[in-house]
C-alpha cells in the first residue's frame, strides 16, 4: 500500500502514488480495456434496472389498488355483520320477553272462549228447542 510521501512505491499492482501529491493516485490498467464498450454495457444495465424499476412500480400501485378494494369490501362486510348483528340482537331480547309465549298463549285462551261460547250456545238451543 502506498503511504502519503511516499512517492514512486506501489502498493498492489497497478497502484502508486505520484510523485507530486501525496493524495492522489495513479491506475495504470494492463491490457485491452476498452471504455466504449464498458460505458454501452452499463448503459444498458441502467436501462434494465430502470425497465426492472418500472415493473416494480406498476405491480406496487396493481397491489395498492387491490389492497384498497379490499378493505372497501371488507368495510361494507361489516357494516351488513354490525346491521345483522342488531337484528339478531333485537329479535334474541323479543325472545326473551316471552312475547312468543304471550302470543300462544293468547291464541290458545280465544280458541278456548269460541268453544266454550259454541258449547254453550248449542246448550241453550238444545234446550230451547
Amino acid at each position: 500500500m502506498s503511504w502519503p510521501g511516499g512517492a514512486g512505491h506501489t502498493s498492489r499492482n497497478g497502484l502508486s502514488a505520484r510523485g507530486h501529491a501525496a493524495d492522489q493516485v495513479q491506475i495504470h490498467i494492463g491490457g485491452k480495456f476498452d471504455f466504449d464498450n464498458e460505458v454501452a454495457g452499463l448503459t444498458e444495465q441502467v436501462g434494465r434496472l430502470k425497465q426492472l424499476t418500472r415493473t416494480i412500480d406498476d405491480e406496487r400501485q396493481q397491489q395498492g389498488e387491490l389492497i384498497n378494494q379490499l378493505e372497501a369490501s371488507l368495510d361494507q362486510a361489516r357494516l351488513v355483520l354490525r346491521r345483522t348483528m342488531g337484528r339478531l340482537n333485537i329479535a334474541y331480547k323479543q325472545a326473551q320477553s316471552n312475547h312468543l309465549l304471550m302470543l300462544v298463549l293468547f291464541a290458545f285462551a280465544l280458541f278456548f272462549v269460541i268453544y266454550v261460547i259454541a258449547k254453550v250456545y248449542r246448550l241453550g238451543r238444545h234446550i230451547i228447542g
